[in-house]
């Protein structure tokens, strides 16, 4: 079973909807050339109401929701992002120096979320001072000194924070002949303020592998886990696991 969806303005109501279309397997249809079964499509239609959100959303480059579902934010391709509280909807605009947002990851608790930015490779860490819904927060700098001294990279590619809030992944643009298309991989500190410890470095499989995409498993109880797919087409697992994660 497989489902797309059409967005349309409903003026009756002034908001936004959403129809699922529905496509499944009717096993009736015979292909008199194969002898064969064939699979004949149909459609249902289901339909919805959405909220509308009008303010801020022009070209939008990523939506990322806070675990809690109190939060999210949006980013776009100018530089500039948003924070969204869901109780009221609205949002507070944000910049940075450091190029467009190429990564954002919330914690656990959804309290603070870290930002990789395209001509940095220092992170942002925006914190929540007051309780939701509130959007009063900090933007805070976290240094990665070991990717600006060792690797040369100038900005941050993805990043990925595993659910127990202990360890972070990233990948960087560049690093010469020795660190091209690694993965760093830091332990997180979270009191007051992030801090980050490298570990090290993750190299793919084949030849001149790069990080395509990777995302840690969020229901692992022994520790992170963390899954990634590499340019040179192999899709690895990488248990990160902590001294306190062992079972007896």
């Amino acid at each position: 079973m497989s489902q797309t969806h059409d967005l349309y303005l409903d003026n009756r109501c002034n908001t936004w909807c959403y129809v699922v279309h529905h496509y499944g397997l009717d096993h009736d249809h015979h292909d008199p050339e194969t002898g064969k079964e064939d699979a004949h499509e149909w459609r249902g239609a289901v339909v919805g109401q959405g909220t509308p959100i009008r303010r801020g959303l022009g070209a939008i480059s990523m939506v990322k929701w806070s675990p809690s579902g109190d939060y999210f934010l949006t980013a776009k391709f100018d530089g500039t992002f948003y924070l969204w509280e869901t109780n009221t909807w609205t949002s507070e605009p944000w910049s940075s120096a450091g190029g467009c947002v190429t990564g954002a990851t919330w914690d656990p608790e959804g309290r603070m979320i870290l930002l990789a930015f395209s001509d940095s490779v220092t992170l942002g860490s925006i914190h929540f001072s007051s309780r939701f819904p509130s959007l009063d927060a900090h933007l805070l700098p976290v240094e990665l000194p070991e990717i600006a001294s060792s690797t040369g990279s100038h900005g941050i590619e993805k990043i990925a924070w595993d659910s127990s809030g202990e360890r972070l992944a990233l990948s960087y643009r560049g690093g010469g002949d020795i660190y091209c298309g690694l993965i760093a991989v830091y332990d997180v500190k979270r009191t007051t303020l992030v801090s980050l410890s490298l570990v090290g470095f993750i190299r793919g499989p084949g030849e001149k592998p790069k990080p395509m995409a990777f995302a840690f498993h969020n229901k692992f109880k022994q520790g992170p886990l963390l899954s990634v797919c590499w340019s040179s087409g192999f899709c690895c697992t990488y248990p990160l696991i902590f001294r306190s994660h062992i079972l007896p």
